[in-house]
Parts: C-alpha cells; structure tokens; sequence
C-alpha cells in the first residue's frame, strides 16, 4: 500500500536559456539587362557568416544557412567567402531584427563589384556630360539673343562650371549605389524607376512615379493619417486604463468567490473562479500559475494545470525575455505536475531548465538554486536512484546552510529529504538522525504547535514504524495528529494524512477493525476536499480495500480496487506506479482466491509499469518479479518461478546489499525452489 510519508518538496523555480533562429541565403546580386529585364543574382555555397558573440554558421550547397541567434536582435561581424566581397559593406553596421523573412546577404567578385561601379559612373558621367552641354548651349542661345548682358553670360558659365565640380562627388557616391543595388530584392515598379534613372531616362522614371499620384498630396494625407491615429492612440490608452482598473475590481471579486468556497472545501468552484480570473486577463503570468497551481494541488486535473502552466510560460517569455526568474518558476511548476504523474524525463528536463535559468541570474549560492537542486533530487529519489538523489539534496543543504546557518526552515526540509533517501534504503539509524535534526530546528523556530514540527514526528514515527515499533510510532503519529487537528482543524489533508498513517499501525498489528476506521476518516476528509477523482481519495480505496482482503471481503475488496484503479488511470493515465501498485493488489487478490490467471495478468501489468516509470533495477520492480514467480510456484512450475526469484533476488542485492532482510527472504525463496526442483 502507499504510506502518506512527508511533505519534502518546497517551492521550486533551463538548459540553456531559449534562443532564436534567423534563416537566409547568400547570393550574388540581381541585374537588369539592356532592355530592363531582371537576371537574376545566383546562390553562393559556403560563405562563413559570423555574429557578434562569438556565433557563427556556414551557408549550405545552395547558399542557405540558420543563424542561431541568443537574443532577438543580433549584429553580423563579418562574412567571408574566398574569392567575393560584401557589395554593402554597411551590412556589417546594422542592426538586425529576428524575422520569417529571410536575411539576404549579397556578394560579388572583387574584380565584377569594380567592373559595376565603372560601369555605374561611366553612365553618370555621360549624363552629367550631356546635361552640361545642353545648359551651355541655353546660356549660349540667351546671350546670341541678347537676353542677358556679358557678365551675366559670364556668371553663368561660371556657376554651371562650378555645379559641375560638385557633382563629381555626388557621382561618386551614386555610382556606388547603383553598384550595390541588388535588383531581386526589388519590386517590378521600383525596378524599372532605378532602370530609367540609371541610364537617364528621367522623363520616363517621371512618368512612372507620377503614375502612383501626387507624391506631396499624399505626404500631406499620410501626416493627417498619422494625426488621427495618434489620437486614436489617446483615446486607446483611456480605454485601456478603465479596461484595466476594470480587469482589477472584477479579479478581486473572482478571488473573493475562490476564498469563499475554499473555505468551504468547494474545490471546484474555487477553482472555477481562479480559472475565469485567469481568462480575464490571460496575459497576467501569476494569475495563469495560481489557477494552475490550485488546480493541480486539489483537483489533481493536471493536464488543465499544464495548459496554465504553458500559458503562463509562453506570457512570460513573451514579457521578459527567456532568461528571467519567472520563466524559471514556470518550468518549475511544469516540473512539478510531471513529477506527480511519474514522468521523471519530463520533470527532470523542466527542472533542469529552471536551474540553467536561476543559476545564470543569481549564480550558484542562492536559495531558489537550492530548491531546485532540492526537486531535482526528488525526482531522482522518485526512481529509486538513491545516490543521485542524495548528490542534489546535498548540494541544497549546502547552499542553504552556507546562506542561513543551521538553524533555517529550509536546512530542516533538506535534512528532512536526505533522511527520506536513507530510509528509502533502510539505513533506519541515519534517517532517524536527519529527521530528529528537522525536528529540533522547527521547534527552535516554531515550538511545539507548528505544521511543519508535524511533519517531522510523521517522518519519525515512519522510521520508527518501519522498524517496527509500533508503539513508539504510534506516539509520534498521535503527536502529528494533534497538532494538525490544532493548527488546520478536521477536515484538512495534513490530518488526513495522520488518519491513513496511524491506520498503518493498527493494520500491521492485525487490528483490522481500527484500521478500517482510521482509513475511512482519511478518505472522508480528502472527498471533502478534494472530491471523489483525486490520487488520495484513491489511495484510501486501495488500504480500504486491503483491509477487506485481510477480512476476507473479497467482493468489497474488489470494488475498492476498481474504484482505486479507475481514479489512478483517470488522473494519471496507465503509466504511474500507484497504477502499478494498485494492479499488484489486485494480482494478490485473485491470487489469494486461485485464479492464477487473472492474478498473472494483473502482476505482469503491474511490472511493465514499474519497469518503464523506474527502470530494471528497483525494488518495486523486485517485488514485482517476486510475485510472478509466486504464481508459477502455486502452478508447480519451478523453473519459472526460479527464474523470477532469481531476478527479484539480483536486483534486492545491488540495491540493499546481502544483509537487507528482503534480500534474506528471497535468497530463501530461491533456495526453496531449488529444493523442489531437485525433488522432482
């Protein structure tokens, strides 16, 4: 059966912080022929492209690349390619935005950007040549004709002489525009006006930007557009701010509500108005985490608690950039919801995005690092992989005693993890060090009332429990149990809690009566709070069930673990090892009735679970192959069942070591087996 144990995982809040991707191409540049039509620029395989940074890439066969680019805005440093040049070496002073479009970087030959600046300035030169000679020949025409005197013919000459000096430069710098010009990256239209202009035929690039209207009419209307939208603007940002002192008032009164029925234990419809708070706004990232959070915590809907939880990450990215804390506390939070439905890759994977996160904003000495390293051991824990576990918890007790001494609330919670990994590999004596270590810190805080203090005489009375001590467990599960009646009340899960553990008791002492008792004031307590579909609701169905089964009430037993099985698979699919648990009850069930049959069936269910959620080598997995192997024992099918009990005893090895007491009982199995097979 699930034992409640402790409370161990705090608040926690990437891989590499999220980065960005620009697409382009390298290409030469687009020409225009003789007769004004396009010839296309051709694609340039292998061309270095470098960013500010330090990253960089290398365009493919056709010319393409990715640039992987750490923030949304980038600068390039250089492009090389052996034998081409940039034809705008200005491509390396911009700034660059991220966008669908793609970059277009365009080079050429040093020897054919020449050749097109020649060309550009040979055209130039011609009109300027043309120009000049026709203005002489009107300030000739005006002095033949006697409309203007011989100074001012001379004054002419002179100011058209020295307009021509000054546009030897403009030359210049219109030659090099022309050859930096890349005709594909224009449209049709503007493509035959720098076609006309290029080789001057102005009358016609005249006619066609006259086609398109009166250009100064339309600067006009632009700034009378531009007028009007400003006051749009105005009047937007009135109406914003009454939206939002609206969204304000109208969200108090939505947590109003959710105060009120969870006050009463109305769980759904407290989560409902933390939900439609969080669809008032679906840009407030805290208001998404709170609904996700509720949700998650007392419905157990965790797939609605991701959908928040993805919201609300997406909301923050969107705000604050990738690598900011509240991106972190939203990996976190999906993390956790991960971690509560056995999928340990997925958690792992959020919570080490978390950690990259915080670790790059506050470095390593920090109490949220702490906690992350706390949930990552968890996880680890989860799967049975003890020293890895232990390494992360470590490391959070560390940091968290460098930071705040000994005597801290969250030294205690790591001492209270590391004493979790200890007794999950029975070593009683260290787990009772850690735990009593817990307790004496809380008690120096809190004294004697606390939760947390009631968290510590629970883990106690657990070791003390596994020891079996029965008498000095029950002592500190009663203590438990008075101080969260105290502090919470009946109907509160903490108390639930004390009810299932102090039900443990009486159930490993045989006082199945008291048992059954104890577990039905526990289920009580969660349906009151949580409602009938959530994970302790079920697990008070499988001890209730096993109570009945001890009782031989195997028609009731059956329906508590159905009832228990369809809560399990409703909230966590068919892949989570309280699924896996409650199918090995149902195994010993039928097993216990002879139907070996139906009992295989539900153990080897039961094992594919364990096996996929903690892997081969696990003790749950153990019990599992030790089960199976009971089955071909009943059969009389020896070697079978050897086969099992050797598994089951291989893995009980590498995890407890020979001296485990479960290691003992299966080293006898195995021997037991082969004293039948060698009788055959």
């Amino acid at each position: 059966m699930r034992s409640f144990i402790t409370a161990i995982l705090l608040f926690a809040v990437t891989l590499l912080a999220a980065q960005s991707s620009q697409k382009g191409y390298v290409k030469t540049k687009g020409r225009i022929d003789s007769r004004g039509q396009l010839i296309p620029g051709q694609r340039i395989a292998s061309a270095a492209i470098q960013l500010a940074g330090g990253h960089s890439t290398v365009a493919d066969a056709n010319g393409s690349f990715t640039l992987t680019v750490p923030d949304r805005k980038f600068f390039l440093t250089d492009v090389k390619k052996q034998g081409y040049v940039l034809t705008d070496p200005d491509v390396l002073k911009k700034q660059y935005a991220c966008s669908s479009n793609p970059l277009v970087i365009t080079m050429e030959t040093p020897e054919k950007k020449a050749d097109d600046q020649l060309a550009a300035e040979r055209k130039l030169r011609r009109q300027l040549q043309m120009k000049l000679q026709q203005r002489e020949l009107e300030i000739d025409s005006l002095k033949e004709n006697n409309k203007i005197t011989e100074e001012e013919y001379r004054q002419a000459l002179q100011k058209l002489y020295a307009e021509q000096e000054n546009n030897e430069k403009l030359i210049s710098d219109m030659a090099s525009r022309y050859a930096e010009l890349d005709y594909d990256l224009l449209d049709e239209f503007y493509r035959q006006v720098s076609f006309c202009i290029e080789n001057g035929n102005l009358v016609r690039a005249d006619s066609l930007l006259n086609s398109r209207g009166d250009v100064r009419q339309q600067v006009l209307e632009q700034q009378q557009k531009a007028q009007a939208l400003q006051e749009k603007r105005k009047q937007l940002r009135h109406a914003e701010a009454v939206l939002a002192a609206d969204n304000e008032e109208l969200a108090r009164r939505c947590y109003g509500y959710f105060e009120k029925f969870s006050a009463q234990f109305q769980n759904d419809s407290a989560a409902y108005y933390l939900a439609l708070r969080a669809e008032l706004d679906t840009t407030n990232v805290n208001w998404q985490m709170e609904a996700g959070s509720f949700i998650e915590d007392y419905l157990a809907d965790y797939p609605k608690s991701i959908e928040y939880y993805q919201r609300a990450l997406r909301h923050a990215m969107a705000q604050g950039g990738d690598n900011q804390p509240l991106v972190a506390i939203a990996f976190n939070d999906l993390g956790s919801v991960y971690d509560k439905q056995g999928e340990y890759a997925k958690a792992l994977e959020y919570y080490l995005k978390s950690l990259a996160i915080l670790k790059s904003v506050y470095g390593e000495q920090h109490p949220t690092v702490a906690t992350i390293y706390n949930n990552i051991g968890f996880v680890y824990k989860s799967q049975g992989e003890y020293d890895q576990a232990m390494k992360y918890y470590q490391k959070s007790l560390n940091i968290r005693k460098s930071l705040f001494q000994e005597q801290n609330l969250d030294v205690a919670t790591s001492y209270n993890n590391i004493g979790g990994v200890y007794y999950s590999q029975s070593e009683y004596a260290k787990a009772m060090e850690c735990f009593q270590k817990a307790l004496n810190i809380d008690k120096s805080i809190f004294g004697e009332n606390h939760p947390d203090v009631a968290i510590d005489y629970n883990n106690i009375g657990l070791v003390h429990y596994s020891q079996g001590d029965y008498s000095q467990a029950m002592d500190c599960y009663k203590k438990s149990l008075d101080i969260r009646k105290s502090v919470y009340g009946e109907y509160h899960p903490e108390v639930a809690i004390s009810y299932n553990n102090i039900g443990n008791i009486y159930y490993s002492q045989g006082e199945y009566s008291q048992a059954k008792e104890h577990y039905t004031k526990s289920m009580s307590i969660c349906k009151s709070v949580y409602g009938e579909r959530h994970p302790d609701v079920a697990t008070s169905y499988n001890n209730l069930g096993l109570i009945c089964y001890l009782q031989e009430d195997y028609l009731q037993a059956l329906e508590s673990f159905k009832k228990a099985l369809s809560i399990y698979r409703s909230v966590y699919g068919e892949s989570h090892s309280d699924v896996a648990t409650t199918y090995n009850n149902l195994g010993g069930l039928f097993k216990i009735q002879g139907d070996y049959r139906q009992a295989l069936e539900y153990y080897q269910k039961a094992l594919a679970i364990w096996k996929s959620v903690a892997g081969e080598n696990h003790p749950d997995v153990a019990i599992s192959y030790n089960n199976i192997g009971n089955i071909f024992y009943y059969q009389e099918d020896y070697d079978q069942a050897l086969k099992y009990f050797q598994k089951a005893l291989d893995i009980l090895k590498s995890v407890y070591g020979e001296d485990h007491p479960d290691t003992q009982y299966m080293k006898e199995s195995v021997e037991i087996v082969k004293g039948k097979i060698k009788e055959r």
